[in-house]
């Protein structure tokens, strides 16, 4: 089924029956027109010609389900269409309409739909009263030809008694004359002299701007004549005068289905596309071209309208179809390219208009040039562009030249081809076209001007481009904080950093700068001196800005930007970061990130599991939604009682209102209004600023801010802080449709906060849950290894990872752990685990030193067969270990470690010897200090330890205490 035929009208039953009609048959003409083929062809006519076995059941076998999918455009043989039955009440429809417009349901059915439901209604009644008196014939000639098909009489005067000769010369043919349609309303059935009376004097009315009066008089011809077209029409036009063109609009559409010209849905849909209607418009045009197959204007404006709401393909199709009507027309090749474009087939595009350059150059104008230039530079066929531009300037443009649009264009495809050796085009080209733009008003041309600085500064001409970035510049509107970014990307690359100090020292020096463009000037600036190494000089800038709640003073000052604040003050807070100054960072962030959790637990968002409190169906429903899944698909225009075609809602009752209470639930956890107690009303109000709750746990940089803040917080010892904020802020995660993501982060922060609080269990518990939806973390299992050593042991907890490896069989780290848990009972086993983790990654330094490691074990046992080979295979590894490993220091410990723990100890001092070596003054100087000895000073205290036992199994005892003195003694 094409998109046209699935919106097809109604058509009105043929009702029809035989008469027979005798007629001559002259000579000659018996074997001419009477022979088999003939015969056997009138037959088929006949039978085709009934209209009892097409348009009777097409029409009976559409559902009530498919209303919203016809147009409601019944044509008729004779008279207009009797929508309202005797002793149907028109009002009280129109009551239902305005019901439908003010209770927007998708369930429900639009007008338009009851309208067309009516027509339906009315015409299988008319059907089944047709049939009806059929039957109810007396028995006779009309009931036999109804049981046993034709007479005696009349089988000999066919058409085949008359081939056979047997006919007495003359012949029945049988030509199909219609059956008077019964309750349908005819052009010639008079109207009463009452009503006519009235509709006059409504008339009158309305010309003399009574209009009270003529509604009252249109009412009652309504109520008297509820098919009468013209007072609909009128009142229509009386609203429409009153300025209520929605209500104006339900009128005409219903004098509109009362009557049978194409013109009056034409108007009606250009109504509809004036407020805003266009699917509602479409179904309009729909009607209109139903009625009047040629009328080319309407099916333009359906597939126009088509376009704008989205439905490329329909749009697509119609283009087409007009295509082959109008050949040449410059506005199709125009549509059809965009539509090609919009589909993902810029190549069809391309062809389209090509073509018409082609075959109708005479038919061409800038347009298709620009269009076609455009789908060249997309495919980075530059060359193309360039020639196809320099077309139009001969052929086109003549003295008036290209469009300035057109010539940036061909100045970046001139400087494009700057490096095609083949080309005669380059960039001493490309800068007489943007020359041309320096020139034109830069009000009108900023975005053109930004257009070739980015693409000149693509191609690494900076210096070209600064000079169109310093011309936008000069306009207020475009002088912000991503213009400063291009210009200082520029100028690092030209090396020249101190004018762009001048630049951002003359923004924050200017009296008629907002302030937080002056903010954002400041922080540019320490973050230029910082990218730069002068740390001081960023401190500098950053003391003189001004606190958080004193630029908050000054909001009205700032054209309302409160988000740009927000935006500045986490720049801000991410620049103290980089310059160590985390107390600061904590002053700064800490009050808006508590005020922002109060306020929303204050709303009630901090419940342990809201889900749980609601009905499974709501819950399920919000599941639906965050996998993206929804069941209502209702694309009718707000507002409007004749919606156009729209895809009908078939949920169930329940499932309507499950959905309506999960929208319910997601609108009112997406309010973001903080109001923080009176000492941290700024900061409550920054975190307004910032969309509360909901743009601080769903934005990027606002949660990095949050996380840092913990972060920071446990690196401080201040616990308690750290626990209180990262609670709270899991009970708002609680919700089973936030994003897991974020929420697993925090608990990754609060099982650092009870490790450090020795509180192993607690944190065991914390992050089971994580490492089953990040079996392939490396940072997640560092920390839950942390934690098993805090317990004591990994045997333990094998029930938990032996399960999980065998579900996530490409994690690495499940590998290793699943070796270490299968160590304590076989190291064959355990050696598949490490040797399934070196297939996945050879060269990961771990994975080696695990294996050497079971290689060592193996050897250690008494159930090994070759002892000497497996210590050779565990050295080897070793080796290839050592190569991988970047730390040296760690790399020489464990092989001399290795051969310590074999009695190997000529080699083991050579190694410890290499690990001593490397000491540096500073890691020694640490331990006499007290302080905390990094890992390279922790591993040569180990090498000198094990090395000075070595010496004294020996009997040097005089180098070993040198040994402890130099590296070990506190």
């Amino acid at each position: 089924m094409n998109d046209d035929d699935e919106f097809l009208p109604y058509e009105e039953d043929s009702d029809e029956e035989e008469r027979t009609e005798v007629v001559d048959v002259g000579p000659g003409v018996e074997d001419e027109d009477l022979s088999d083929e003939a015969f056997l062809r009138g037959q088929t006519d006949a039978e085709s010609d009934s209209g009892w076995e097409t348009g009777g059941e097409t029409d009976a076998g559409f559902s009530d389900a498919d209303a919203g999918f016809t147009s409601g455009a019944d044509t008729d043989a004779e008279g207009e269409v009797e929508l309202f039955p005797d002793g149907a009440d028109p009002l009280a429809m129109l009551e239902g309409m305005e019901h439908n417009r003010n209770n927007d349901q998708g369930v429900q059915l639009q007008p338009y739909e009851m309208l067309a439901r009516q027509k339906r209604v009315n015409r299988n009644r008319d059907l089944s009263e047709a049939t009806a008196e059929d039957a109810a014939r007396p028995s006779g000639t009309a009931a036999t030809e109804s049981v046993f098909g034709a007479s005696t009489d009349e089988i000999w005067n066919e058409e085949v008694a008359e081939h056979l000769g047997m006919s007495t010369g003359k012949v029945k043919k049988r030509k199909n004359k219609r059956r008077p349609s019964k309750g349908k309303g005819s052009r010639t059935k008079p109207i009463p002299e009452e009503v006519n009376r009235k509709l006059g004097e409504a008339t009158l009315h309305y010309a003399s701007g009574r209009h009270a009066e003529a509604i009252t008089l249109l009412l009652a011809v309504i109520r008297e004549a509820p098919n009468l077209p013209d007072a609909y029409h009128t009142l229509g036009l009386l609203y429409e005068s009153q300025g209520d063109a929605k209500k104006a609009l339900d009128f005409h559409m219903i004098s509109a289905h009362l009557s049978k010209d194409s013109q009056v849905w034409k108007r009606i849909a250009k109504m509809s596309t004036d407020l805003g209607y266009l699917r509602q418009a479409i179904y309009c045009l729909k009607n209109a071209i139903n009625r009047d197959k040629n009328d080319l204007d309407a099916k333009w404006d359906k597939a126009v309208l088509h376009s704008e709401i989205d439905e490329p393909r329909k749009a697509l199709k119609a283009f087409k179809q007009l295509a082959t009507v109008r050949p040449g027309d410059p506005e199709i090749a125009k549509m059809l390219a965009r539509l090609y474009h919009q589909l993902g087939n810029p190549e069809e595009a391309k062809n389209v208009l090509q073509a018409h350059l082609h075959d109708y150059p005479t038919a061409v104008d800038l347009t298709h040039i620009n269009i076609l230039a455009e789908l060249y530079m997309e495919a980075s066929e530059w060359g193309l562009a360039v020639d196809n531009i320099q077309y139009a300037d001969a052929q086109l443009c003549g003295q008036a030249g290209l469009p300035v649009e057109l010539q940036v264009k061909a100045g970046i495809c001139c400087a494009h081809l700057e490096s095609d050796v083949e080309s005669n085009h380059g960039m001493h080209e490309a800068q007489q076209y943007f020359g041309n733009l320096l020139e034109e008003p830069l009000a009108e041309n900023a975005d053109l001007c930004l257009t070739v600085a980015e693409e000149l500064l693509q191609l690494q001409h900076a210096e070209e481009a600064l000079i169109f970035y310093k011309h936008v510049q000069e306009l207020p509107d475009y002088n912000n904080t991503e213009l400063w970014g291009k210009i200082a990307e520029c100028q690092q690359a030209l090396g020249n950093s101190q004018e762009l100090v001048s630049m951002y020292e003359a923004v924050m020096q200017d009296q008629l700068c907002p302030a937080w463009k002056q903010s954002e000037a400041a922080l540019a600036l320490a973050q230029l001196h910082l990218d730069a190494g002068a740390t001081l000089a960023a401190q500098q800038v950053l003391s003189i800005l001004k606190q958080p709640n004193e630029a908050l003073d000054d909001t009205e000052q700032q054209d309302g930007s409160a988000g740009q604040q927000a935006q500045t003050l986490f720049h801000r807070a991410g620049l103290m970061l980089r310059l160590g100054q985390q107390d600061e960072f904590l002053e700064l962030m800490l009050p808006m990130v508590s005020a922002t959790i109060r306020g929303a637990e204050e709303r009630g968002e901090g419940q342990a599991d809201p889900a749980a409190a609601l009905d499974p169906s709501v819950a399920k429903a919000l599941r639906r939604r965050q996998r993206g899944v929804s069941r209502k698909k209702v694309f009718a225009e707000a507002d409007t009682v004749f919606k156009g075609y729209t895809t009908r809602d078939r949920r169930s009752a329940h499932v309507r209102q499950a959905d309506e209470a999960a929208e319910a639930v997601l609108a009112a956890g997406a309010n973001g209004d903080i109001t923080g107690a009176a000492d941290m009303q700024g900061a409550a109000d920054m975190a307004s600023a910032t969309g509360g709750a909901s743009g601080l746990f769903k934005q990027d940089l606002q949660f990095q801010m949050l996380v840092q803040t913990c972060c920071l917080l446990l690196k401080q010892g201040r616990l308690t802080e750290a626990k209180s904020l990262i609670d709270s802020s899991i009970r708002l995660f609680a919700k089973r449709w936030v994003d897991k993501s974020r929420r697993d982060v925090l608990q990754m922060v609060l099982a650092e906060i009870h490790i450090a609080e020795q509180e192993y269990v607690v944190a065991y518990e914390l992050l089971k849950p994580v490492c089953y939806r990040w079996p392939d973390s490396t940072h997640v299992w560092n920390t839950y290894c942390r934690v098993l050593a805090g317990m004591g042991g990994i045997r333990h907890t094998a029930k938990f990872i032996l399960p999980l490896r065998a579900k996530n069989p490409s994690s690495l780290p499940l590998m290793l752990l699943a070796g270490h848990c299968l160590s304590q009972t076989s190291q064959s086993q355990a050696l598949g685990e490490f040797f399934h983790a070196f297939r996945l990654n050879p060269h990961q330094p771990l994975t080696l030193l695990c294996i050497a490691l079971g290689y060592m074990q193996q050897a250690m046992t008494r159930k090994v067969d070759d002892r000497n080979r497996v210590v050779l295979q565990a050295f080897a590894f070793l080796q290839e270990y050592a190569q991988h490993r970047e730390h040296e220091h760690e790399s020489n410990y464990n092989l001399g470690r290795a051969a310590h723990h074999l009695g190997l100890v000529h080699i083991a001092v050579e190694y410890y010897q290499k690990c001593l070596d490397g000491s540096d003054s500073q890691s020694v100087q640490a331990l006499h200090n007290g302080t905390e000895p990094t890992y390279e000073a922790g591993l040569k205290q180990e090498a000198a330890f094990n090395l000075s036992l070595i010496y004294r199994g020996t009997g040097a005892d005089d180098l070993a205490r040198q040994v402890l003195q130099k590296y070990v003694s506190i």
